[in-house]
């Protein structure tokens, strides 16, 4: 469904992705690691569309999307948030229908979806709710409701752990495999997590200084029998990965 042919991305004269290829598959989850500044989130967002590569390409279903289309071929794609992306002037029903709400969405489906989406990440009954009342668990439970009332084929997650307790983390990640699973979207994730990563993941790329230094199966990677790979799990100094 996805497939990067030698993607490069240049910020200023600053080389972000440096000739990177990989495909994922509908009903697959790909975790992209890397220590901070590695170009994961770059990634992300050439995935859908933020960003336009300097050369290579990002073909989804068989279409390269930095070629112009028309609104209707857009891919069908979710982009789950950091920090969930949420706007604090809106309750959480409001948040959750906001890209039903701009697609013109027929209200009687909007409140059917958002309703359903807000029950599947354990928000039932907190629809009215500011995101000012919400835990940071939460905000990130409403940020993947609004990507899934999309019922989109791709879903895209932004570090969706960051900054909670193994606990929560754990429960985010279960709610990715259930929703991978119970849709068949492919699930793509940028995450430090490694426990997130080994439980959700069917393919790694780790990134450092803008190449994949690895791609491949999730076994493979927590075997640590790539170099980068061992490094980055085991946390230590010395290896390739230049630490400062």
């Amino acid at each position: 469904m996805i497939k990067v042919n030698d993607l490069k991305i240049r910020l200023g004269e600053k080389t972000i992705i440096d000739g990177i290829d990989f495909e994922t598959e509908k009903g697959k989850t790909l975790a992209v690691m890397g220590k901070n500044g590695s170009g994961k989130s770059t990634l992300l967002k050439a995935l859908a569309g933020l960003v336009a590569p300097g050369a290579g390409s990002v073909v989804i279903d068989g279409r390269d999307i930095s070629e112009p289309f028309q609104k209707s071929e857009q891919p069908n794609l979710a982009y789950v948030f950091q920090k969930g992306g949420l706007f604090d002037s809106m309750n959480v029903f409001d948040n959750t229908a906001f890209g039903l709400v701009r697609m013109g969405t027929a209200e009687e489906l909007i409140q059917e979806r958002v309703l359903a989406s807000l029950q599947r990440v354990g928000l039932k009954g907190s629809e009215h709710k500011l995101p000012s009342e919400l835990s940071g668990g939460m905000q990130k439970r409403v940020g993947i409701a609004r990507a899934v009332c999309m019922e989109p084929e791709i879903i895209i997650y932004d570090d969706p752990t960051a900054g909670l307790d193994p606990v929560l983390s754990d429960s985010i990640a279960d709610l990715i495999l259930e929703i991978r699973d119970s849709t068949g979207a492919v699930s793509i994730l940028a995450t430090h997590d490694l426990h997130v990563a080994q439980k959700t993941a069917d393919t790694v790329i780790l990134l450092y200084d803008g190449k994949a230094v690895f791609s491949g199966d999730s076994e493979t990677f927590f075997s640590k029998q790539n170099e980068f790979a061992r490094q980055f799990i085991d946390g230590d100094i010395e290896g390739p990965i230049d630490i400062f």
